[in-house]
């Protein structure tokens, strides 16, 4: 009895241990598991770049050249002068437009060169547009910046002034009204970043415009250089980086994680045999022989009686056939340890069976 005892709590013991660390790694193992997968989520984190500063800039350089006359030897006359309508030919232009941006960046540029004839009405003080009517002087050109900071653009071209102030002239002597009539002509910019860029721009805009008036007997050409020098802003995207921090800190827990489970393996798998042994054996028992077994939740005090070991529950059974009693069966130890007895006056017949000893038996 007392060795049995001994092997009883030997064997519990080391139960208790395998439990202990299986609990304590799993516990280990769920929170590896949970920082990794978090972690997970942190390996591609999105960024957003800082938006950069860009300007348009330009200048427009002309000259008006004269149809044959009597009074000006020259072929034309230079930019900011008077200029007699009557005797203008054409107007040569020269446009230099520049972008500037504060990084490298890829956009993508299309241009033309726009004319407006605008008429407007003057009388009561007040102005009125009555025809605005555009014309593209110039088709659409394209242009791009591939990783650069700076795109220019150079365009020369020349306006056939009594084209337009033919129509001009018409429309006013058609209608018998005082009108201001000029063209306005201008640069057309859409600027566009593609997918590749890690700006967003997606933006048009008129630039260098030249005020040309019409109708008139003598002319002085004006230039709105309002839009030059305007400094904007282009928007950042969202820029996905790789977190290798993270990416290092969840191999090493990915390997944490198969040490933690390789022993939680092993202790399931120890616990198991050890279980197993014992639980198969009793279960085989129990199910043979269910109708001559009673189990009981207290066991009687072994120490007042005479008590008789057997090695086989066989020869319970003969006891049990030849005294007409019931067996009893008392689990010791859950999984580890357990008797069965028959009890017979001061005799106790009892068959004691653990892990130590079916291990042993084996």
């Amino acid at each position: 009895m007392n060795n049995a005892s001994v092997n009883n709590r030997y064997s519990e013991k080391k139960y208790n241990l395998y439990k202990s660390r299986t609990i304590i790694y799993s516990v280990f193992f769920a929170i590896a598991l949970f920082i990794c997968i978090f972690l997970s989520f942190k390996v591609i984190k999105k960024e957003s770049i800082a938006p950069v500063g860009y300007k348009d800039s330009g200048t427009i350089d002309y000259r008006v050249y004269l149809k044959e006359n009597d009074s000006y030897t020259e072929k034309f006359l230079p930019k900011g002068k008077s200029y007699i309508a009557s005797l203008i030919d054409y107007i040569d232009i020269n446009y230099n437009y520049v972008f500037n941006i504060d990084d490298m960046a890829n956009i993508n540029f299309e241009y033309k060169i726009v004319g407006d004839l605008i008429i407007e009405n003057n009388s009561n003080n007040k102005t009125n547009e009555l025809l605005n009517k555009s014309y593209i002087i110039k088709d659409v050109q394209t242009k791009s910046m591939n990783n650069s900071q700076e795109l220019a653009i150079n365009e020369k071209f020349h306006i056939n002034y009594e084209v337009y102030n033919q129509f001009a002239n018409k429309f006013r002597s058609s209608y018998g009204i005082d009108v201001n009539s000029y063209l306005k002509v201008y640069l057309q910019v859409k600027k566009s970043t593609n997918s590749n860029s890690k700006y967003e721009l997606n933006e048009e805009t008129n630039i260098n415009e030249i005020i040309i008036p019409l109708s008139e007997k003598t002319i002085e050409i004006n230039i709105n250089s309002k839009n030059n020098e305007l400094r904007k802003q282009i928007s950042g995207k969202e820029e996905n980086k790789v977190n290798y921090v993270a990416i290092i800190v969840i191999v090493l827990l990915i390997i944490v994680l198969i040490i933690f489970l390789k022993i939680i393996l092993k202790s399931i798998k120890k616990m198991k045999r050890k279980r197993s042994i014992y639980d198969k054996h009793v279960n085989k028992i129990l199910k043979e022989y269910d109708r001559l077994i009673v189990e009981t939740k207290n066991i009687i005090n072994f120490d007042k009686c005479n008590i008789i070991k057997v090695k086989e529950f066989t020869e319970l059974l003969d006891v049990r056939d030849n005294l007409k009693v019931p067996i009893n069966y008392y689990c010791i130890q859950k999984h580890i340890s357990g008797v069965f007895y028959i009890k017979s006056d001061n005799d106790i017949y009892a068959l004691y069976l653990d892990t130590e000893f079916l291990e042993k038996d084996e």
